[in-house]
C-alpha cells in the first residue's frame, strides 16, 4: 500500500483524543467509556493508557525493520507442525508493541495494525488485537476486529513438553496444543460475533512477529513465568 500515513500513530491519536476528552469531561466521558462498543475506541483507550502509564510504546513498520517481516514471512510459511515450538518462545518486554504491514490475499490494498497487550506482568502473555487501515479521499480510516486473541506461551511450552515428537508429527496434536494455550475473546458488546479465516490468520501472524523479534533480541530462551 503506497501512502505515507502511518495506520498505528492514527489508531494511537484517535486514543490520546478520547483519553483528552475523558479528562476535560470525566464524569460524562467514563460514563461513555463504560457502555461504548465501538471496538475501535475500546483499543484506541486502551494502547492510549499504555502509552500514558507503561512508556516506552514500540512501533515497529514494515518498512523501517524489513528484515523483522521478511523473517517473519518465512517462518508463517511453513506448516503449522513445525511453527509450534517457536511459537512458545514469544516474548514481550514493553507493555504494548505494534505492528504495522501491507495486508495480502483479500486484505491486498489495506494496512494491517497488529497491536500485542501484555495484560500482566509476564513477558509470555499476550493479548492480541487486529486493526484494518484503508485511505478513504485521502483520509485514514481504522476498523478494529471485534475480538482479541490471548496467548499464553508458557502454556503452549509446558503442552509441548508433554507432547514430544508427537507434536510435530500430528496435526490433531497441534491444534491441541494450541487450543490449550491460545483463545479467542470477543471484545465487550460482540459476543456473538464470528472469526474469518484471514482475519484469524492476522492474529497469528503478530504472534510470529514477536517471536522473531524475540528471538532477534535473545529473549527467546527466558524462563517461562507463567503456569499453565
Amino acid at each position: 500500500m503506497d501512502t505515507d500515513i502511518s495506520f498505528a500513530e492514527a489508531l494511537l491519536r484517535r486514543g490520546a483524543d478520547l483519553l483528552q476528552a475523558m479528562a476535560q469531561d470525566s464524569a460524562e466521558a467514563e460514563a461513555v467509556a463504560e457502555t461504548d462498543t465501538d471496538p475501535l475506541a475500546q483499543l484506541a483507550r486502551l494502547l492510549a493508557t499504555a502509552a500514558a502509564t507503561d512508556a516506552p510504546l514500540v512501533v515497529m513498520t514494515e518498512g523501517g525493520h524489513a528484515d523483522l517481516f521478511d523473517a517473519a514471512a518465512r517462518q508463517t510459511a511453513i506448516p503449522l507442525t513445525d511453527r509450534l515450538r517457536p511459537l512458545a518462545t514469544a516474548r514481550q518486554t514493553e507493555r504494548a508493541t505494534l505492528y504495522e504491514f501491507d495486508g495480502h490475499g483479500p486484505l491486498t490494498g489495506n494496512r494491517i495494525v497488529t497491536a500485542l497487550i501484555r495484560p500482566e506482568d509476564r513477558k509470555d502473555l499476550l493479548d492480541v488485537y487486529v486493526a484494518i487501515g484503508r485511505l478513504r479521499g485521502g483520509a485514514a480510516q481504522l476498523t478494529v476486529a471485534p475480538a482479541r486473541l490471548r496467548f499464553d506461551a508458557a502454556a503452549l511450552a509446558q503442552t509441548l513438553s508433554l507432547l514430544g515428537d508427537a507434536a510435530s508429527r500430528s496435526v490433531n496434536a497441534t491444534n491441541a496444543a494450541l487450543a490449550h494455550a491460545a483463545t479467542i475473546q470477543p471484545l465487550p458488546g460482540h459476543e456473538n460475533g464470528g472469526m474469518p479465516a484471514p482475519l484469524l490468520d492476522l492474529y497469528w501472524q503478530g504472534l510470529t512477529l514477536a517471536t522473531v523479534r524475540a528471538d532477534r533480541d535473545q529473549l527467546a530462551n527466558a524462563e517461562p513465568q507463567g503456569r499453565a
